[in-house]
């Protein structure tokens, strides 16, 4: 069942179903045809999708599975049944109280910081996973009050991409201005979106 078009990917809600009649429901981001064609894009594609599958953490959205069908690369992942901050802050027409505000923002830290220390357990050597595309899109808040951050791997890939000046990684108003002017970034780029998005809960 598809739910959203975005400018990368679409996304479907979908059961998973095992031969031992285990069923669960998923999250199926489709990469759009234009990247898909793209051989650079699916290289990085895939060696992010493989990073973002070793974070396990409770505020980052687990992946499932990722790969190719019939020419269409996708990523399997953890159903949130919930809204993302963008959709709730719209609804609201307004900021939230401090303290929902400051239990969002901690738990988004949670998730970046693991994100941005996770090591390889075998060398020891850190991923330098950097998400590169913070913004209350991509935050989900779940019925139960979960904070998770999605859409890893995607937005680390593009950013890694030349020749495809016409796709934006990451949404221009929650940019750091280093990334903006195309310049090396680091874990900082992530914590400068996270405080714009702080300031926004705040004030709406």
């Amino acid at each position: 069942h598809k739910v959203a078009r975005g400018g990368m990917a679409e996304l479907f809600l979908a059961d998973y179903v095992r031969q031992d009649g285990f069923k669960r429901k998923v999250a199926i981001k489709r990469i759009l045809p234009h990247l898909s064609g793209n051989p650079n894009f699916i290289k990085m594609f895939t060696r992010e999708a493989r990073l973002a599958a070793l974070l396990q953490h409770p505020n980052i959205v687990q992946i499932f599975d990722y790969g190719k069908i019939e020419n269409a690369y996708f990523i399997a992942m953890e159903y949130i049944d919930g809204k993302n901050l963008g959709e709730i802050l719209a609804a609201l027409k307004q900021g939230l109280p401090v303290d929902k505000t400051i239990f969002i923002i901690s738990r988004i830290c949670k998730g970046l910081d693991y994100s941005h220390t996770k090591r390889d357990e075998k060398t020891g050597e850190p991923f330098h996973i950097i998400h590169r595309d913070i913004s209350p899109h991509n935050v989900l808040v779940s019925r139960e009050g979960e904070v998770k951050l999605t859409d890893f791997g995607i937005a680390t890939a593009l950013s890694s991409m030349t020749g495809l000046s016409e796709t934006v990684t990451g949404k221009l108003a929650y940019m750091s201005p280093e990334q903006v002017r195309g310049n090396r970034v680091d874990r900082r780029t992530d914590l400068y979106s996270v405080g714009l998005i702080l300031y926004e809960l705040l004030t709406g």
